[in-house]
């Protein structure tokens, strides 16, 4: 289905007025959808919202309309420190915009708050520090070894499984 839908937008933005107003539509649609997103992510009714970002209430029912195309990096800016994310406003190929199309759900507009996303990060970090760790002690059990001991490949490194092969130079350094 997701195929079938990317190929008829390719075509259909052959078009380019069509693709221009597709896009902006979308662009309009998202912006709200995920502004709604966010809040009922957070638990937040309207009138919380409006507490934090000092708006009335009927402009975030506005806001979180999806036929609203009235849309400032200001206001924008304001709605996310209220959720405690960035903006990012970027310029975007077609293709790009069809997969973002393609992809449209509710899990793809939700996000982290900033220290959610942060102490995840130092989780993954912390992690990836582990295997590190653990690559080079596997790898330190070579260094005894000549340079005709080690094999040219050696698949699988460490006490992790990966897909990757490590290939060694021909002169080992440790």
């Amino acid at each position: 289905m997701n195929e079938l839908l990317k190929n008829r937008l390719k075509n259909e933005f052959k078009d380019k007025e069509y693709a221009h107003a597709y896009v902006n539509e979308f662009l309009n649609s998202s912006i709200a959808t995920q502004i709604k997103v966010l809040r009922e992510q957070r638990n937040l009714t309207q009138h919380q919202l409006e507490t934090l970002t000092g708006m009335h209430q009927s402009r975030i029912s506005v806001l979180e309309n999806v036929n609203n195309n009235m849309w400032s990096i200001s206001t924008l800016l304001t709605i996310a420190e209220a959720f405690d994310v960035s903006l990012k406003v970027s310029f975007e190929d077609f293709s790009t915009r069809i997969d973002d199309i393609v992809n449209f759900s509710r899990e793809s507009l939700e996000r982290k708050s900033r220290l959610d996303s942060l102490s995840e990060e130092k989780q993954t970090e912390n992690n990836s520090l582990s295997i590190c760790t653990s690559n080079i002690a596997t790898l330190h059990h070579y260094r005894d070894l000549s340079v005709n001991d080690i094999p040219e490949k050696i698949e699988n490194v460490g006490s992790t499984q990966t897909e990757e092969t490590v290939y060694f130079p021909e002169a080992v350094n440790f």
